[in-house]
């Protein structure tokens, strides 16, 4: 894991990606499609970030008996186009009770904290907050009683307690909740209770120095028409001097830098003018 934190002076755009996913969870094709994808769009650098195990079954994280695997297929790859890209080795990690740390599991490079589930207590089940927008409601009715502003209070508080237990390096697309609310179908983002939570989530970030990646997955998938987070986030994250990352969350090797100039306008108009990224193997600020 690194840690150390600098700025340097490289060239502007330093085309990088570190949320990334293969074949070996629910990505489409084989890690190295991905590195040549990188090099020939010019990337610095790029991570990968499959779903880490987890202690249930599911049809979209990485099987235990795979990770081992997928280490050593990342790790080869580092050597094979050392020449020509920068290529890290993460994982995605869900923070639900009893999860298993991998922040400092051997070879691995970082860790991008998340939250796509949530435990159910009372029916003693894991119930979908990042699946279909069925899969949403059935969340929301069985395990919230309808109550959507109580489902979305329990999302940003379990998101605080991962950032403080389980520090990431990187927190993934923070207000993907937003995912299922196309035309404030469940709330409104403008909702003071709403803000007051988000902002709630924002001074935890700081203090725990965590790094907040702007998302363009939910676009290239057909989720949204927006980056995670919304913009009104991104600027209160720049007033907190909360860094960020440009991150594509890419599925498919065609992916991993869909939407990438759209975001970097929106990125600069909440008044960013550098991104933390890890190349030469430590946590830099570069210019975008």
């Amino acid at each position: 894991m690194y840690d150390l934190v600098t700025t340097i002076s490289y060239k502007k755009n330093m085309i990088s990606n570190y949320h990334t996913h293969c074949a070996l969870c629910d990505g489409k094709m084989m890690p190295e499609d991905y590195v040549l994808s990188a090099i020939k769009k010019g990337f610095a650098s790029i991570g990968f970030t499959s779903h880490a195990p987890v202690l249930f079954e599911t049809s979209w994280t990485m099987k235990p008996e795979n990770l081992p695997i997928y280490i050593r297929i990342v790790n080869n790859l580092k050597e094979e186009y050392k020449n020509d890209i920068q290529i890290y080795t993460g994982l995605e990690t869900d923070f639900y009770p009893g999860c298993k740390d991998y922040r400092n599991y051997p070879k691995i490079d970082y860790t991008i904290g998340a939250i796509h589930f949530i435990y159910d207590e009372k029916n003693k089940k894991f119930m979908a907050l990042d699946g279909s927008v069925d899969e949403f409601i059935e969340t929301l009715d069985i395990t919230f009683n309808g109550d959507i502003r109580s489902l979305v209070e329990t999302y940003y508080n379990l998101l605080g307690e991962m950032v403080v237990t389980h520090t990431p390096n990187i927190l993934a697309h923070l207000d993907v909740i937003k995912k299922n609310n196309m035309n404030n179908r469940f709330f409104n983002e403008s909702d003071l209770w709403y803000r007051k939570k988000v902002e709630e989530l924002l001074y935890i970030i700081k203090e725990n120095k965590v790094i907040v990646e702007v998302n363009t997955g939910g676009i290239s998938r057909g989720y949204t028409t927006d980056v995670y987070p919304s913009s009104w986030i991104l600027k209160l994250m720049k007033q907190l001097d909360i860094p960020l990352v440009l991150n594509s969350d890419a599925h498919h090797p065609d992916w991993i830098d869909t939407y990438y100039n759209n975001a970097l306008d929106i990125i600069k108009n909440a008044g960013y003018t550098h991104e933390r990224i890890l190349y030469n193997g430590q946590w830099q600020d570069v210019p975008l």
